[in-house]
């Protein structure tokens, strides 16, 4: 974990983001399939609609390419800054630049996400886009998205096991740094990051309410 952790934070966002561009690009080219469109549509939309929406896709998935540093980037910082505040709450001696190593390193379940996603898809298929967009092992897929309001699919998607690793893994590398418990780092991460992306889901929750 040591090596892990001391590991140059920039040299790993850039081996990071170059190897989630790799099996994004893998996760697009496999499981976006144009059949499926037609599936998850058809009872919906004409058929000339939905060739548009698929061309529309395959524009927009080209430019995601390059916005995945900046997303990935965005994420560590918002988690560095929520676990800086609690940081700075209780007087502790911790630099922002080892939170944000730690929120880069933690952040890394994602990718085995993305790639497990890859793998379930490719063997089992998917019946509709819902399911390869949705979070893989989260509340949401196991209740199924005809069963909850439209409003609780991003909170309840949210709820997942690889969610659940990340704080496990920020927990971690915290306490390896400061040396304190694993549970008194895993309380620090509840108050800080927990309080931070309940927030966040809030806001979302809100806009999707009130605003869309």
């Amino acid at each position: 974990m040591n090596r892990y952790l001391k590991f140059s934070p920039f040299y790993f966002f850039c081996l990071y983001s170059l190897i989630t561009i790799f099996f994004t690009f893998c996760f697009n080219y496999i499981l976006y399939d144009d059949a499926l469109y037609y599936k998850s549509f058809e009872e919906t939309l004409r058929i000339d609609r939905i060739a548009k929406i698929i061309e529309q896709e395959k524009f927009f998935r080209k430019i995601g390419y390059g916005i995945i540093p900046l997303m990935l980037l965005l994420r560590a910082f918002f988690t560095s800054i929520c676990l800086a505040i609690g940081v700075l709450i209780s007087e502790q001696d911790f630099k922002f630049s080892q939170y944000f190593n730690i929120a880069i390193k933690a952040d890394i379940i994602f990718l085995f996400e993305l790639i497990i996603k890859i793998n379930y898809f490719s063997i089992f298929g998917a019946d509709s886009l819902q399911e390869i967009n949705g979070r893989f092992l989260s509340v949401l897929q196991w209740t199924g998205v005809n069963n909850v309001e439209q409003w609780l699919f991003y909170p309840m998607s949210i709820l997942n096991v690889f969610e659940l690793t990340y704080w496990i893994l920020l927990a971690l590398f915290i306490s390896n740094y400061t040396k304190k418990s694993f549970r008194s780092s895993l309380s620090f991460v509840a108050k800080t990051y927990g309080v931070g992306l309940l927030l966040w889901v809030t806001l979302v929750v809100y806009i999707s309410l009130f605003l869309i």
